[in-house]
């Protein structure tokens, strides 16, 4: 048992992190405001971005309601902005938190009825005011925390005042790509997901 939980230990895997900004309307007003290359944030295991979870718009032509959603680059609002520049940075990670932080996200997926988009969470982020509302989230206050509570990353500031940029700053994440979503494809590194769980048990 001390052995098999040694080499848990040991092992490693793979998460990405994708940073995008698209020509919505909303979009358009973050990079205004805060004058950023990026206005969203998701988290993935796969480096071509194919399976992505974040907080963003449920429906793709219409801003609201958002909620907690599973994105592609390939579908979707993604799929409508080609030329939307983007990055995706990789870390990499203990076995055990790879399978916990997958777990956790089809957990959520399951029950993401519960969970809501945190309209105001980017102003009070713009502002400072780290503020949290339970079970609201906004996309980069949803993967700064991910990265906290699985301990993947170090956080210098509550999560809830990250922005996009902050994310791209964090010491532990390694840009593997930068350019527009329509070149993405051409990424070299393929990672499928390494791992599958029975969601049953999460319902």
């Amino acid at each position: 048992m001390t052995q098999i939980s040694l080499e848990s230990r040991l092992k490693t895997r793979t998460v990405y992190i994708f940073l995008v900004r698209t020509n919505s309307v909303f979009s358009n007003i973050i990079s205004l405001f805060t004058r950023t290359k990026y206005t969203h944030a998701s988290i993935g295991f796969d480096s071509q971005c194919s399976c992505l979870y974040s907080f963003a718009r449920i429906h793709t032509l219409l801003p609201i309601p958002a909620g907690f959603v599973r994105e592609s680059t390939k579908t979707g609002l993604l799929s409508l902005n080609p030329n939307a520049p983007c990055a995706v940075y990789r870390v990499n990670v203990t076995e055990q938190a790879y399978e916990d932080l997958w777990a956790h996200l089809q957990k959520m997926y399951l029950n993401k009825k519960r969970y809501g988009y945190h309209y105001l969470g980017p102003v009070f982020c713009f502002f400072g005011l780290p503020i949290r509302v339970k079970n609201k989230y906004f996309c980069s206050q949803f993967v700064a925390e991910l990265l906290s509570r699985y301990r993947i990353a170090k956080l210098k500031k509550p999560a809830s005042l990250y922005h996009p940029r902050d994310i791209a700053e964090l010491s532990e994440l390694t840009p593997i790509f930068e350019g527009k979503l329509s070149e993405l494809s051409a990424d070299p590194e393929k990672c499928a997901p390494q791992i599958l769980l029975d969601t049953r048990k999460y319902s």
